[in-house]
């Protein structure tokens, strides 16, 4: 049975307490609480426990609660859709799981709202700055469709993994649908022959950044 909305959020609350930049925290509402920092302002966290955060079920609680900084979902393996990013982004706001709003919090941002996630933060800006994309969209937390001039558009799955294995290959086509490439973004990752082997037969390649960039100039 899933705890009622104001148990998760003092839940969290307890966790961000327990921060070495965090003098104390205060739950505000049955889904936020305020995050007293030692020598920055405080900040108010929204906090969700979904399966899939949609612009449906985020944009009225952003109405309810306009002065967040940062919304947090806490399922690990929550989803991120891309209306709910938008919705977030529309409006200003850092997003993600519990351990981006501690990286957050280590980040000592006067903003806590300017934080984005140093994975997602670096792909962006390599495809901001090649010069054959065009423009990109996030679609979920880990795929992007990136556009390109004069060439089909890709859609990429961000995997993290320092071993990557054929079961995150397989676990991420059955989370976020079809792709064309898998982007190692672990600078010291490395897949697996089995990985290498699942992607094969989705004929997708496995490609780390610098062999990423280069596809992008490519059919």
């Amino acid at each position: 049975m899933p705890r009622p909305p104001q148990e998760t959020t003092a839940w969290v609350a307890s966790i961000i307490a327990q921060k070495t930049d965090v003098s104390g925290t205060e739950v505000t509402s049955p889904s936020t609480f305020r995050v007293n920092r030692k020598a920055l302002p405080p900040f108010e966290a929204l906090v969700l426990s979904l399966s899939e955060v949609t612009d449906s079920i985020f944009t009225p609680l952003l109405a309810a609660y306009p002065h967040v900084a940062f919304v947090v979902n806490v399922p690990k393996d929550g989803l991120w859709a891309q209306s709910g990013i938008a919705a977030a982004r529309s409006r200003g706001l850092a997003f993600g799981g519990i351990g981006d709003l501690m990286s957050a919090i280590s980040h000592k941002l006067e903003d806590v709202s300017e934080y984005k996630k140093s994975e997602n933060a670096f792909v962006e800006r390599g495809l901001s700055q090649h010069d054959h994309v065009s423009h990109f969209e996030q679609e979920s937390d880990r795929v992007y469709m990136v556009f390109r001039f004069g060439l089909d558009p890709l859609r990429i799955v961000l995997l993290n993994e320092y071993e990557l294995t054929a079961e995150h290959v397989r676990n991420a086509r059955s989370r976020y649908g079809s792709f064309d490439i898998v982007l190692m973004t672990n600078p010291n990752g490395s897949a697996t022959t089995e990985a290498k082997e699942a992607a094969k037969g989705m004929r997708v390649p496995i490609l780390p950044w610098r062999q990423f960039l280069g596809r992008l100039s490519s059919e």
